[in-house]
């Protein structure tokens, strides 16, 4: 991050300074350097009104994004861990000329099981209410493509006996299986904890990564994304690489990174959803 001085500074200072600026986005292969701090870089569903809050049950049909008159259509589904892999997303769909129907909530894993929210302290009725609503209008849109993400940490079963990947992943394949026409999985992030520099490969991979969608798709007949690979080419896995910082907490990717590196034209990301759409 570049840091510029508040005092009032010369023409000459201005010049160097945007230079200075020019050329760091060129060496890191962005547009332009992002002043903002990679704890509030967030993707502009937070601020648009389509990233929905607990109480919410119904999707916001405003969310519309990438070529809003594109006959093909793609969805994407799930809960925070979906909303963060929209800028990809949308970098991608535009791109290509797809719209792009945007369908998350917080903390609502797109799952047929009975959960708990943690911050309302009981049973994540509105979910559940959301996620029928979803399918709902799925059955009317008929995407060319819906795709699924969501944390496999917040999935918090409201019965013991469903306190495991098995359980959970029938449950997401359950759910999917109600989608019509073609559904990807998307495998979780990694877990980034508490390491601000390099992260073990144990802890990026820990909490089971991939288990859950794995028997998802296995359940259902449909197929995985998996972006670790992407997201972490070597191990330990870089926090920031070419100025670009990937986490903007302990398990949500920042908007830049997830835009810039994860949406890039001719990535893997671009390449698994075209391939899709062919």
């Amino acid at each position: 991050m570049i840091t510029v001085s508040s005092r009032p500074f010369s023409t000459g200072r201005a010049s160097l300074l945007a230079a200075i600026v020019l050329c760091s986005g060129l060496i890191f292969g962005v547009s332009s350097v992002s002043a903002v701090s990679p704890a509030t870089d967030k993707e502009i569903l937070w601020t648009q009104h389509c990233l929905a809050w607990e109480r919410i049950t119904t999707p916001n049909t405003a969310c519309v994004y990438g070529d809003k008159s594109s006959t093909v259509v793609v969805a994407l589904v799930g809960d925070s861990h979906a909303s963060h892999l929209f800028p990809a997303i949308e970098r991608i769909a535009k791109a290509r000329h797809w719209k792009l129907v945007v369908m998350v909530k917080v903390s609502c894993a797109f799952i047929d099981m009975r959960i708990r929210n943690l911050h309302l302290g009981r049973e994540y009725t509105e979910c559940a209410t959301w996620n029928r609503n979803v399918v709902k209008r799925l059955a009317v849109l008929r995407p060319a493509l819906t795709l699924v993400a969501m944390s496999r940490r917040a999935i918090h079963p409201v019965r013991s006996v469903d306190n495991t990947n098995t359980a959970k992943g029938r449950a997401v394949g359950r759910m999917i299986a109600r989608v019509p026409g073609q559904v990807a999985v998307i495998v979780d992030a990694p877990y980034r904890g508490s390491y601000a520099r390099s992260i073990p490969k144990a802890t990026a991979l820990s909490y089971s990564l991939g288990a859950i969608e794995k028997i998802a798709v296995a359940y259902s007949g449909d197929s995985l994304i998996n972006l670790t690979a992407a997201t972490c080419p070597r191990w330990p896995c870089l926090v920031v690489v070419n100025g670009i910082t990937k986490f903007r907490d302990t398990e949500h990717f920042t908007a830049t990174f997830s835009r810039t590196v994860l949406g890039a034209p001719g990535g893997f990301l671009d390449v698994a959803l075209s391939a899709r759409l062919r």
